[in-house]
């Protein structure tokens, strides 16, 4: 009997105890932080403060960092509490060089102040500039990153290997950061895709779009020769095909 209830007594134990880890409270920094910057690696200070997050919370930290080629960087960084998710570490690579660059960095962890990365070190390698191209047919890209429009951007030459401008703008949400970043310069992508199709970055959603006019009109190759994107192409074929019944109607 005094066996039975003593095994009772230390499962009571047990149950109270893991209730109360899941419930308890934990500590996250918190910051929210859009910035430009000429070298985040040195120069970016993830600063934030410390607070209590509600009973089952976890932490997360989220940073998306954007560059054109001669231009500074964009910044957008994140700590806060989370109502929930699940332990995670995530780095992805949505732009690669040469041209346009965007990169993300999330982390959400269940530890008081486990969201506590101070700089951007081990995160941004700026990357070595590439070389361009001496052609006098060179291709040159309106280039900017602004919080605003940049309709007055300077045209600068693009890195050999890029093939197309970009246009564009993201709009954010979430995540207490909630703004519009306008982007211009030279990649190697194809169509809107500076964010690789992909909608959010941690606790932030993204919406991305594009000039329509800018993606539909004549380029200039490195060549210096003029081309269409492959759709326009292929519309103009088609579009006689589609006609010519309509000349033999009765």
């Amino acid at each position: 009997m005094g066996t039975c209830r003593a095994q009772c007594v230390l499962l009571g134990f047990l149950l109270i105890a893991s209730h109360w880890t899941l419930v308890q409270n934990i500590s996250c920094e918190v910051s929210q932080t859009l910035s430009l910057e000429d070298d985040p690696s040195r120069t970016f200070n993830w600063t934030s403060q410390a607070e209590i997050c509600n009973p089952g919370e976890f932490c997360q930290e989220t940073v998306l960092l954007i560059k054109a080629e001669g231009t500074k960087t964009a910044i957008l960084a994140s700590k806060s509490c989370v109502p929930q998710g699940t332990e995670t570490m995530t780095f992805v690579q949505y732009t690669a060089p040469p041209g346009l660059i965007s990169i993300s960095y999330s982390n959400y962890c269940n530890d008081s102040l486990c969201n506590n990365k101070e700089n951007l070190a081990s995160i941004w390698r700026v990357p070595e500039p590439t070389a361009t191209t001496n052609m006098s047919g060179a291709r040159h890209c309106p280039t900017c990153l602004a919080l605003g429009p940049c309709a007055s951007a300077p045209s600068m030459p693009c890195a050999n290997g890029t093939t197309q401008c970009y246009q564009g703008r993201l709009e954010f949400s979430g995540g207490g950061l909630d703004s519009i970043l306008h982007v211009k310069g030279c990649t190697t992508m194809i169509g809107c895709r500076l964010m690789a199709s992909i909608v959010s970055v941690g606790p932030m959603t993204v919406k991305e779009t594009c000039s329509y006019q800018s993606l539909l009109q004549p380029r200039l190759a490195e060549t210096g020769a003029s081309w269409m994107p492959t759709s326009v192409w292929v519309l103009e074929l088609l579009l006689p095909a589609l006609l010519l019944p309509l000349t033999h109607c009765p």
